[in-house]
């Protein structure tokens, strides 16, 4: 929120003239000085919070590696699917070659027309004109490498090898697609060196270089560990399929890089980077996630990027092109100055599976440190959102924010969730925390329509739903929770009301009672809140109808949400105030908002206080 509020200032003046006083104002300040008493704080200056942050698992979850394997089914796309020609079942290889090492040496079994292998001591180098080749890799050497030039695919199974290459990649394609089959039942390891011996007219960009796709396949286990460079890389794109297992750990560079695109259908992996600027995953093109179990943890911190002439921050996951997400789990972090859990410059889409992003760090070189940051639209559709920040935002958009279906919770000292243009929400579940600024905040316009819409800004001027200055803030539909230092008005077709001078302790549960005492819902406050204004609305709600503010001391029924509770049985109440519903609200006392609420004596919409004639 960028904007003071004097909300309860100006319509306490407006109720004041109606008033059958000699000297109103006289009365007016005898009232605000009992109520600065009563707040212990300065009324004027709108609301003030305090209590401890969440205590549910948004505010204390945590993301660690986790190399348990899953149980997954998987069906062979049809020939007509786009990576068909990924899985290794449509490849029928006439020949196979094992090159089996043994510490300083490797020995080689099987031949085929068309290839020829070469070794040098354990360094082992095949050149292959034709197709339809299987190579299989056992064995261990902390001083050898595999590398290979092939005009045609290949199968590249990986059963029991331990490979470390003290001068360079540990596998090296410098040809066409490989499929790489971890054998099931199998642990293999890969290792590059420190320093690299580079070829002429050659890359070699990491532990596991390609330059042609890379399609993983195989339950067995793989593990690389980048020294020099990075984990896995292919100048093409990376496709892993559902029952693998990968985990890189990289010191130098990225984890999973590729130029084209990575698309994850499922299996387990696990990427660990810590140098400066490193990423997670990276990829020059998009990334695609349909299934499986992705952990990405970054710790490094800023670097200056001498071409782009700019500091750049480590991330999770970056991608220069869309982020889409259909199933599984995406589980991110990045702890070190300016890192981000979710990083794209184009638009991220969620459909389904689960998200938790959780950014720790602080602002370094001028990089924020935040959970889910896109330079362009984020479309949540389905599936489910965690995002909590230290220092930055939680989600932002720096283009347009759309949630439909599904649940986001996010929380940040700085803005929970945030829009560079307008945010519309018609749907699913959303809970925004913020200790420091606005719970919801959108730089356009922000239109509610359907779901329920939970918003928990800091104290004043900050809001717990907020659009810009200038722009549209519309309920249209939904259970709609806002509650802040402040709150601006609304327009829209759904009856609400914006309550001033609320209090409730940490939490106590705010409830909202019709006439015939019917609870429309509960809210347990996460934090303590002096002096708040909250606006609420409700499909529940009737045109004109007097509703009733209290707090309790405990509820339960239906939807528990991030301590929203529809159809509450409460016990412990205690009346705060009575307010009366509109389809527009000025943000001031009358016309549905609710002056006593909070106060001692407070009751119905027009406002009283003590000793008011």
């Amino acid at each position: 929120m960028k904007k003071i509020v004097y909300m309860l200032i100006a319509a306490a003046a407006g109720i004041i003239t109606s008033c059958a006083s000699e000297d109103p104002w006289e009365e007016y300040e005898e009232y605000m000085e009992s109520q600065e008493n009563y707040m212990g704080g300065d009324i004027n200056g709108g609301a003030s919070s305090t209590g401890t942050a969440l205590t549910t698992e948004l505010g204390t979850f945590d993301i660690t590696i986790n190399t348990a394997p899953l149980q997954e089914t998987e069906t062979l796309p049809a020939s007509t699917d786009e990576y068909y020609e990924d899985y290794v079942e449509t490849y029928s290889p006439t020949a196979t070659i094992k090159i089996a090492y043994n510490g300083n040496d490797a020995s080689v079994s099987g031949t085929a027309d068309g290839v020829t292998v070469s070794k040098n001591g354990a360094h082992v180098t095949v050149n292959s004109t034709v197709k339809n080749i299987a190579y299989e890799l056992s064995g261990t050497t902390t001083d050898g490498s595999f590398k290979i030039y092939s005009e045609k695919k290949f199968q590249l199974t990986l059963n029991g090898v331990s490979i470390t290459n003290p001068t360079g990649a540990a596998i090296n394609n410098q040809g066409k697609r490989a499929y790489v089959v971890v054998k099931d039942d199998t642990e293999n390891s890969l290792t590059d060196g420190s320093t690299y011996t580079m070829v002429d007219g050659e890359d070699q960009k990491a532990t596991l270089f390609s330059e042609g796709k890379l399609a993983f396949s195989g339950s067995g286990k793989l593990s690389v560990y980048a020294k020099g460079k990075n984990g896995i890389v292919s100048d093409d794109y990376v496709y892993i399929r559902p029952n693998t297992n990968i985990y890189v750990n990289s010191t130098a560079s990225n984890g999973i890089k590729s130029n084209d695109g990575i698309i994850i259908k499922g299996g387990v992996v696990n990427v660990e980077v810590s140098a400066a600027a490193s990423k997670g995953i990276k990829t020059d093109g998009f990334v695609q996630i349909d299934g499986g179990r992705t952990t990405l943890i970054t710790s490094g911190g800023t670097e200056y990027d001498s071409d782009d002439k700019e500091y750049k921050g480590c991330a999770a996951l970056k991608a220069d092109s869309i982020i889409v997400m259909n199933g599984g789990e995406l589980l991110v972090k990045s702890t070190g100055g300016g890192g981000k859990g979710i990083s794209g410059d184009q638009t991220f889409t969620l459909n389904g599976g689960t998200v938790k992003a959780i950014a720790t760090g602080k602002n370094s070189n001028d990089v924020s440190a935040k959970a889910i940051k896109m330079d362009g639209d984020i479309t949540i559709a389905g599936g489910s959102v965690m995002a909590r920040a230290a220092s930055h935002e939680a989600m932002e958009s720096k283009g347009k924010m759309t949630i439909s279906a599904g649940t986001v919770a996010a929380y940040s000292s700085d803005d929970a969730i945030n829009s560079a243009k307008d945010m519309v929400i018609s749907g699913g579940y959303v809970f925004c925390y913020s200790t420091g600024n606005d719970g919801i905040d959108a730089n356009g316009n922000l239109t509610i329509s359907g779901g329920v819409v939970i918003g928990c800004g800091a104290g004043s001027p900050e809001e717990g739903i907020d659009a810009a200055e200038g722009k549209t803030l519309s309920f249209n539909g939904g259970t709609i929770i806002g509650i802040g230092g402040g709150a601006e008005a609304t327009s829209g077709s759904q009856q609400k009301a914006t309550l001033t001078g609320v209090t409730v302790s940490n939490g106590a549960y705010l409830t909202v009672q019709d006439a015939s005492g019917n609870n429309i819902f509960a809210f347990k406050s996460p934090r303590a809140y002096s002096n708040a204004t909250m606006q609420v609305s409700s499909p529940k709600f009737s045109s004109g109808s007097t509703y009733t503010l209290s707090t309790a001391t405990s509820a339960s029924g239906d939807d528990e949400f991030y301590g929203f509770i529809s159809n509450a049985k409460v016990s412990g109440e205690t009346k705060v105030g009575t307010f009366t519903t509109s389809t527009t609200t000025s943000g001031g006392m009358g016309g549905g908002a609710m002056g006593g609420g909070g106060f001692p004596g407070g009751n119905a919409g027009g406002g009283s206080w003590p000793g008011r004639r």
